[in-house]
């Protein structure tokens, strides 16, 4: 109930009360479980990102079989989103009090580590450079990923359509081992 009225309505125009009304519950419930409104708001927020996460990312990533998985990352994570409310108002700067938390959240701290997991193992058989960093490259690609979705949700999916080929040269040159050979 969360997740979808302040995806609807945002945080300030939200009541606790009106969730709790949504929710089917009493209006002082949600204070058992949250101290304040802040509280459930950023607890829905982890939760609906945690979902485009799942949905978008994780299917994706942990797809030992896709040779292309960076490039079918954006696809599936535009396409999540737009099945998440709150996590798609976030990205379109809605809720400019919290848009840099989303830098911080638990979820993508998790896909930082499977990115950087799945470099490694990319490393070993050869698909990724050996010179580069996993960590550090997970977190620019989450990094540029996120400013995809927030293009995506902000000018529309076939803005960031026609600027994903610039992106995936990019990701593509970092970690290519064709494009450096003897790295």
């Amino acid at each position: 109930a969360a997740i979808d009225r302040f995806g609807r309505d945002g945080y300030r125009a939200t009541s606790v009360a009106d969730i709790a009304r949504d929710a089917n519950v009493g209006g002082t419930v949600a204070y058992s479980y949250f101290p304040k409104k802040e509280a459930l708001f950023l607890a829905a927020v982890d939760h609906d990102a945690s979902g485009v996460i799942g949905e978008g990312f994780l299917s994706v990533v942990n797809d030992p079989e896709l040779e292309d998985w960076q490039a079918q990352l954006i696809v599936t994570l535009i396409g999540a989103v737009e099945r998440h409310p709150l996590a798609r108002r976030l990205l379109a700067g809605l809720e400019p009090d919290v848009t840099a938390r989303v830098l911080d959240i638990p979820a993508l701290a998790e896909v930082r580590r499977v990115c950087a997991d799945r470099l490694r193992s990319d490393q070993l058989t050869g698909e990724v450079r050996p010179d580069i960093d996993p960590v550090q490259i997970a977190d620019g690609l989450v990094n540029i990923v996120l400013s995809v979705l927030m293009s995506a949700v902000q000018l529309g999916p076939a803005v960031a359509a026609e600027r994903a080929p610039d992106v995936l040269a990019v990701i593509a040159a970092a970690i290519d081992p064709v494009a450096h050979p003897g790295a």
